[in-house]
């Protein structure tokens, strides 16, 4: 059944619905003389249903009938809900772009899907992938949002697709931070393109926590505006990041930086050591300054001293001048030293005595 649509594309277009006769004909398969066509359709794996100028699919429906499709093409229509794929649970590559799609739902039952394309449509969330554990490659460019619109993640999809997801294409999406990703530690390669983001943070943060990631694409972001700001990333990267930019990254170039910024880290480190050291002085150093003197002063003192007294052992006649005096050396006054020296030489006088 079709029906004329004067609002499709802005053109005349005709509205396909999906029967059993289409789906004979979107098969490249051939119908045996006398084969039933029940079992003709169950050997299906690939459909091409995509639109045209002329035609076009605006609902998904009777797919059930070839419960062992592996490969959908579905792109050009205008599709709006995701709908009428729990019969195909055998899918593996689905290819809906530049469709009406407003959100991505109705997929639980698509537990063997390996790779999904949904560009060109109008999904603002990254959802609903929850029992998609085997999916590897995600491909969600130029969603066609309004301008207040920012693109988001959902936690349990990033959750599910932690392990699996190698690829994965958000370029042109309204996308302001890159926080959310930080789960996908399988990703490899990362087309960010064309976003909103601004903060280097975010992408040292990506760099730092994707440790599998090899291409990352951030041009037409005004975090690239920033000085220096390849020169950063670099630095940041992990040897196993080759591409940035889809601009080759050169090892020996990215060592130098990381030596070098090692260097300015130990500089700082030092500075901060002499800073902290000269306010520790601004602080106690002139009292500090005179007891140390003092300390080294007393130290050579007893050391002198106690040297003094084994002589006075030896002549008990000969009283030394400390003695005399009350003083320390050179007349100076060092109670404490002498305190020290007199109970030194009384023990070494009992002793001998015993």
């Amino acid at each position: 059944m079709e029906e004329v649509d004067g609002s499709a594309r802005g053109h005349a277009s005709r509205v396909r619905e999906i029967t059993t006769e289409v789906l004979v004909h979107a098969s490249k398969l051939s119908v045996g003389k006398t084969e039933h066509l029940e079992h003709y359709l169950k050997r299906v794996t690939h459909l091409t249903l995509n639109g045209s100028e002329k035609k076009v699919i605006k609902r998904i429906q009777h797919l059930q009938r070839c419960p062992n499709l592996k490969v959908l093409y579905l792109y050009d229509n205008e599709i709006q809900v995701l709908e009428g794929l729990d019969g195909v649970s055998q899918l593996t590559h689905l290819h809906l772009q530049n469709n009406w799609i407003e959100r991505m739902e109705n997929l639980t039952a698509l537990r063997q899907l390996e790779k999904v394309y949904l560009e060109g449509n109008r999904i603002s969330r990254l959802e609903g992938l929850g029992n998609c554990l085997y999916l590897q490659e995600l491909h969600l460019s130029n969603q066609r949002l309004s301008p207040s619109t920012v693109f988001s993640f959902e936690e349990e999809t990033i959750r599910a697709l932690s392990r699996s997801l190698r690829v994965l294409n958000l370029s042109n999406c309204h996308i302001t931070a890159t926080q959310s990703l930080l789960g996908l530690r399988a990703l490899q390669q990362l087309d960010l393109s064309k976003n909103l983001i601004e903060e280097l943070e975010d992408v040292f943060a990506l760099l730092g926590g994707l440790y599998s990631l090899t291409e990352l694409d951030l041009r037409s972001n005004p975090v690239t505006n920033i000085p220096k700001y390849r020169e950063k990333a670099i630095t940041f990267s992990s040897p196993r990041l080759a591409l940035l930019d889809k601009k080759d990254i050169d090892m020996n170039q990215r060592r130098m930086m990381q030596s070098h910024l090692a260097h300015k880290h130990k500089k700082r480190q030092e500075a901060a050591e002499n800073a902290n050291n000269q306010r520790t002085y601004d602080t106690f150093g002139a009292s500090s300054q005179s007891e140390s003197y003092r300390a080294v002063k007393h130290g050579s003192t007893v050391h002198h001293l106690r040297n003094q007294s084994i002589a006075v052992g030896a002549s008990k006649a000969a009283k030394p001048q400390w003695e005399v005096d009350g003083l320390g050396v050179a007349g100076s006054s060092c109670p404490r030293t002498t305190a020290l020296v007199r109970s030194s030489h009384q023990s070494s006088n009992n002793n001998k005595h015993q």
